[in-house]
C-alpha cells in the first residue's frame, strides 16, 4: 500500500514540474516573440530617423530634400511598383516643377553594392560587423529597415508644404534565413511637415526678375538673384534639355549677353504662381481724401498732359475721389502750383511728406494712382520711417476723369525722377523695399502689346523700388538701371539693356533678403519667398502609427 502511495505521489509530482516547465517554456517563447515586435519597432523608428537624416542633409553638394516633393509608394505585392525616386537620372526621371533642378546626385548608394539593390526600398542592415545584435543558442539575429511608402503634401513634383506620409518596414530576422523568413516585422507610419522655402540667407536663390513672358534683350546682373521664368507646363520637357545653355537664353529671347554665367540663372517654374499682392501688407493703412474717411484718393501726376479744366487745371499733381469723375487740387502738397498757358515745359518737384498722405494712420501707407507721367519733374515720396505702396489702378474709360489717355500708365522721362526719400531730404534714400509699385489690373497683357498697365523704365529715372506689376508689363524705353526688383506678367527690352541691381548705387549688392522678411512680415504671412526652394521635412503634427506583423 505505502509503495502504491508513493508512485502515485511521484506521478503528481511529475505531472506538476512538467505543466511548470511546459508553462515556463511558453512564457519565454512569449517573452521572446514580444522582443522580437519591440526591435523591430526600433529597427523601424531607427531606419526612419537614417532616412530623413539622409534627406535632410544640409552639408554642400549632398542635400536631397527634392525627393520630398515626389511620391515614393511603394505596393506589397510588387515592391517595384511606383518607387519614382529609383527613376532619378534616367529617361523616365520624375517631373520637377522647377525644371532646372539639379537631380545629378542621384540616391544615396546602397550597403550592398549590388546593382539591383536601391536604396531606400532594398533592406538595409541596421547593425554593422559580422555580429548580431542577439544571442539565444541559435544563429545571430540582425535588424533590417526598408521604405515601404512615402507620399508627398501635393502634387508629386510640385512644391506645395504641407503634411506628407512615410512608411518604414522593420526587419528581425536570423542570418542565414531567406528574404521571406523573419521572426519579426513592423510597420511605422509617420506625418511629417515638408517646407519649401527660399532661403533669406542666400541672395543667389531668390528671383530679382520674374516673369510669364520675356524679350530679355541685352540684360546684365549685378547682382546674385535669378530670373525666374513661368512656363507653360506643356513645354517643359522640351526646356528642360535647355538647361544651363544658350538655347534657354534664346528661349527668353536674351539677346547680346556677354555674361557666361547668366544662362544658369534663368530658373524655369511650371505650375506655379506669383505671390499674392498682400504680402506687401502690414498696417495696410490707406490714402483718403482729407477730412473724407469713406473716400479713397486717387492720384494723377502728369507734367506734359496738364488738365485745362476743372479745380485742378495745369497743375501737375492732381487728385479725386474713387467715386468721381473729375480732378481737384490736393491741399497743401508742395511745389505744385498752376502753371500759366505760355510755359511750354512745366517742371518742379512734387514732394510728397509723410503727413500728406494716409493721414492719421500708421504703418505702411497704400496710395493710389491713375497714372503718372513725368518728363521732367521729381516725384519725392517720404518713405524712411514708413514703407509706401503705390497701386497702380485699371485704365478708366471715362475721358472727363483722365483726358490724357494714359490711365494705367506709369512713365518716367530721362529727365524726370520718382524716387522714396528721408524725411525733409530730397537725395532719393536707395531703399527699394521701402517703395512697393504695383499693378492692381485683373486682366492679362497680351505679350508685349499691350499699351495699359504699363510701367516704363528709362535711364536712371526709377532708381530703386520693388515693382510687382502681376498682370502687367515692365518695359524700357532706353537702357535703365534699376536697383530692386522686379515681378510681372511681361518684360519687355525693346532691345534695351537692364542693369540690375547696380552695385555703384551705395555699395549695395543685390537685396537683403533678411531686412525685407522683417519689414513686411512673411514669416506670420506663411509666405515662403519666390525663387530656388529649399526643401526639408520635420516631425508633423499627426501620431505614429505602428503595425506588427
Amino acid at each position: 500500500m505505502t509503495l502504491v502511495l508513493m508512485l502515485m505521489l511521484g506521478i503528481v509530482m511529475l505531472t506538476g514540474i512538467s505543466g511548470l516547465l511546459v508553462r515556463q517554456l511558453m512564457t519565454q517563447r512569449l517573452s521572446s516573440k514580444e522582443s522580437y515586435r519591440q526591435m523591430a519597432e526600433a529597427a523601424a523608428n531607427n531606419g526612419l530617423n537614417r532616412i530623413l537624416g539622409e534627406l535632410n542633409n544640409a552639408e554642400p553638394g549632398k542635400s536631397r530634400g527634392f525627393l520630398f516633393n515626389i511620391d515614393n509608394q511603394g505596393d506589397i505585392e510588387e515592391p517595384k511598383k511606383g518607387y519614382k525616386w529609383q527613376l532619378l537620372n534616367t529617361e523616365n526621371a520624375p517631373s520637377f516643377s522647377e525644371l532646372c533642378l539639379d537631380t545629378s546626385i542621384g540616391l544615396p548608394p546602397h550597403p550592398l553594392q549590388q546593382k539591383e539593390a536601391k536604396w531606400p526600398t532594398t533592406e538595409i542592415l541596421l547593425n554593422s560587423g559580422n555580429e548580431g545584435l542577439r544571442e539565444d543558442g541559435f544563429s545571430n539575429i540582425n535588424m533590417f529597415y526598408r521604405l515601404r511608402g512615402y507620399s508627398s503634401p501635393g502634387t508629386s513634383g510640385g512644391t506645395e508644404s504641407g503634411e506628407a506620409k512615410l512608411i518604414i518596414e522593420g526587419i528581425l530576422r536570423r542570418d542565414g534565413s531567406g528574404a521571406k523568413s523573419y521572426l519579426a516585422r513592423s510597420t511605422l507610419e509617420r506625418s511629417i511637415y515638408i517646407q519649401n522655402w527660399v532661403d533669406t540667407t542666400r541672395p543667389e536663390d531668390w528671383a530679382v526678375l520674374g516673369a510669364t513672358y520675356y524679350e530679355l534683350g541685352p540684360i546684365k546682373l549685378k547682382n546674385p538673384g535669378l530670373i525666374l521664368w513661368h512656363t507653360n507646363p506643356k513645354d517643359g520637357k522640351d526646356i528642360r534639355k535647355d538647361c544651363g545653355s544658350k538655347d534657354i537664353l534664346s528661349r527668353v529671347k536674351g539677346k547680346g549677353i556677354k555674361e557666361s554665367d547668366l544662362k544658369h540663372r534663368i530658373w524655369p517654374v511650371s505650375n506655379q504662381k506669383q505671390p499674392p499682392t498682400s504680402i506687401f501688407s502690414v498696417k495696410n493703412a490707406k490714402d483718403y481724401i482729407p477730412k473724407q474717411q469713406l473716400d479713397l484718393r486717387v492720384w494723377r501726376f502728369d507734367d506734359k498732359n496738364l488738365l485745362q479744366e476743372g479745380s485742378c487745371k495745369r497743375r501737375i499733381a492732381c487728385q479725386r475721389s474713387i467715386h468721381a469723375d473729375n480732378y481737384t487740387a490736393p491741399q497743401k502738397i508742395q511745389n505744385n502750383p498752376a502753371w500759366p498757358k505760355n510755359k511750354k515745359w512745366p517742371k518742379t518737384s512734387i514732394y510728397l511728406r509723410e503727413e500728406d498722405i494716409c493721414i492719421g494712420s500708421k504703418g505702411d501707407c497704400h496710395i493710389y494712382v491713375d497714372h503718372i507721367n513725368l518728363r521732367r519733374s521729381k516725384l519725392l515720396i517720404e518713405n524712411s520711417s514708413r514703407p509706401v505702396i503705390v497701386h497702380l489702378l485699371n485704365p478708366t474709360k471715362n475721358t472727363s476723369i483722365d483726358i490724357s489717355n494714359n490711365g494705367g500708365l506709369i512713365t518716367i522721362g530721362p529727365k524726370g525722377l520718382m524716387c522714396g526719400v528721408d524725411k525733409n531730404s530730397e537725395a532719393c534714400n536707395n531703399l527699394p523695399e521701402r517703395l512697393i509699385i504695383i499693378g492692381d489690373s485683373t486682366q492679362l497683357p497680351n505679350k508685349c502689346k499691350s499699351t495699359t498697365h504699363q510701367l516704363v523704365l528709362n535711364g536712371n529715372s526709377l532708381p530703386s523700388a520693388f515693382l510687382f506689376m502681376r498682370n502687367g508689363t515692365v518695359s524700357l524705353a532706353n537702357d535703365a538701371i534699376f536697383n530692386g526688383i522686379i515681378w510681372t506678367h511681361s518684360f519687355c527690352s525693346n532691345n534695351h539693356r537692364l542693369t540690375l541691381n547696380d552695385n555703384n548705387q551705395n555699395n549695395i549688392l543685390g537685396i537683403n533678403w533678411n531686412s525685407v522678411q522683417e519689414l513686411w512680415n512673411w514669416n506670420d504671412k506663411g509666405f515662403s519667398g519666390y525663387g530656388r526652394k529649399t526643401t526639408r521635412g520635420v516631425r508633423g503634427t499627426g501620431l505614429d502609427k505602428f503595425q506588427r506583423f
